[in-house]
């Protein structure tokens, strides 16, 4: 007979493993895919890196917008639902009954699904932001209540979950409410990923890029990627770019978001002829390839999978001191500004970046060579099966 996940976790023990399979059935469950999202491409990420192991990935969704891999499993699951809240129970629901239908030796969710082995922690403590932000009787109402049952289901005292955490900032907050031990969870080293290869050099790649957005050829390209622009601190971005010493700057912004609130603004300040907003690309690869330096004031990032990304192309970068890889980007010799930055620091740090550009790039270079860097997947896959064995 078949045990539920559930089951499975309450009972402590893995599903077994038939003698004839010699690789690992892994589900990743992950609410939604789309292409542009960090926490999306990092399960996507996993789910080749398990394929390239020997192993079996099934990614679990509910939706999925974008173009499908062929080499992986993936189950569009249409839980459905009216609110966010109840989308997320249903789609947790089902994934409990895939576990058992699809045979899983383990799982990991990106999305938070109760009673999952591992999960992928994507997200700062809800318990804590709940708490400093919101009365204390909001948690009888049936959306608080869900995210904070399901998280406690995750982190709380009864919780046979392991954690990945992909940044240290964030252990002390979930540690506040939850009686997390060592066993219970791993710090991931940063999960670099070597840059693709390139068909032109730099200033190739730049010209091409100066052309396709028609800007001089003199033009400084600060890059901006995400696809929460209010989240991410577009606005602040702008208002730096306004008080930048020189005119040859030119921000470009990539995401998924609605550009007209920022590009209003940028006409208010008079940069509007220095602002590109070009939307979601696919080949942000080739743009960090070929800007300057990447901006990321961000209002809040748990880790910032693209300040790593930008990092292994040897673009520079600035970035708010309270995202979760800042660390990695002042190890690197790349400069963080305050959590509640000004213009004028932001505007400030930008400067010195472009001035110190080649200096910045032989210093990320040598910080690239570290070949610990790029064993994060190969870390958790490890783990996993280590439990499921």
């Amino acid at each position: 007979m078949l045990t539920t996940l559930e089951n499975t976790i309450a009972l402590g023990s893995p599903v077994p493993i038939p003698i004839f399979r010699i690789s690992m059935r892994l589900g990743i469950f992950l609410q939604h895919y789309f292409p542009y999202g960090g926490l999306q491409r990092d399960a996507l990420r996993l789910a080749h890196a398990a394929k390239e192991a020997g192993d079996e990935p099934i990614l679990a969704v509910s939706r999925w917008d974008g173009p499908r891999p062929d080499d992986i499993k993936i189950i569009v699951l249409n839980s459905g639902g009216g609110r966010n809240h109840q989308k997320a129970k249903l789609f947790a629901q089902d994934c409990q009954e895939l576990y058992s239908k699809e045979k899983l030796d383990t799982a990991i969710c990106f999305s938070r699904v109760p009673g999952t082995p591992f999960h992928f922690c994507g997200d700062p403590c809800y318990k804590e932001r709940f708490t400093r932000t919101k009365p204390s009787w909001l948690a009888m109402l049936p959306r608080y209540r869900y995210l904070l049952e399901t998280e406690n289901s995750l982190f709380g005292d009864h919780a046979k979950t392991h954690i990945f955490y992909l940044a240290a900032s964030e252990i002390p907050a979930y540690k506040k409410f939850y009686p997390l031990t060592k066993e219970h969870y791993t710090l991931l080293p940063p999960w670099l990923k070597k840059p693709e290869t390139q068909e032109l050099d730099k200033d190739s790649l730049k010209t091409k890029l100066l052309t396709e957005l028609d800007l001089p050829s003199n033009a400084n390209l600060l890059l901006f990627v995400g696809s929460d622009f209010k989240r991410k601190g577009l606005d602040i971005a702008i208002q730096a770019l306004s008080k930048l010493p020189d005119t040859n700057s030119v921000l470009v912004a990539c995401g998924q978001y609605d550009p007209t609130a920022y590009l209003k603004l940028a006409k208010e300040l008079g940069v509007a002829d220095r602002v590109r907003i070009p939307g979601p690309r696919d080949d942000i690869p080739a743009w960090m390839a070929a800007t300057d330096l990447l901006v990321h004031p961000a209002r809040q990032e748990t880790a910032g999978m693209v300040l790593l990304e930008a990092l292994t192309y040897r673009l520079p970068v600035v970035c708010t001191e309270n995202c979760g890889y800042a660390q990695y980007v002042s190890e690197a010799g790349c400069q963080t500004v305050s959590q509640d930055c000004g213009v004028d620091e932001l505007a400030k740090s930008i400067a010195q970046h472009l001035s110190s550009h080649e200096a910045l790039q032989n210093s990320i270079t040598h910080w690239l060579e570290a070949e610990d860097r790029y064993n994060t997947a190969n870390i958790m896959l490890e783990r996993m099966r280590e439990s499921a064995r």
